[in-house]
């Protein structure tokens, strides 16, 4: 069985892009919530699929806790220590088929 290659871009234009470049424009797309472009291709001396799609908006977001959310009581320089809280934008969004 051929490894398969999963490249992830962060916009669709540059998925289509590096798909393009990489197959020389012989590959087959599937719609979707993104699209994904497959085609065959040598990965690392081997015969391998490749898949490309990409990522729309935000995947993750990422915040200060509660303590440090009152920016007229919160020294700017506190910042810089202070945790970050990273959370998924839209923990129920889903790209199945890849």
């Amino acid at each position: 069985m051929a490894p398969k290659v999963l490249m992830v871009a962060e916009k669709p234009s540059i998925a289509l892009s590096i798909a393009s470049a990489l197959s020389g424009g012989r590959m087959s797309t599937r719609k979707g919530s993104t699209d994904v472009h497959e085609f065959d291709g040598t990965f690392q001396g081997s015969y391998a699929n490749f898949k490309v799609t990409s990522v729309i908006g935000h995947v993750l977001s990422v915040d200060f806790p509660p303590a440090y959310q009152n920016w007229e009581g919160t020294d700017p320089m506190d910042l810089f220590e202070a945790p970050v809280l990273r959370s998924e934008c839209n923990p129920k969004l889903t790209l199945g088929g890849i």
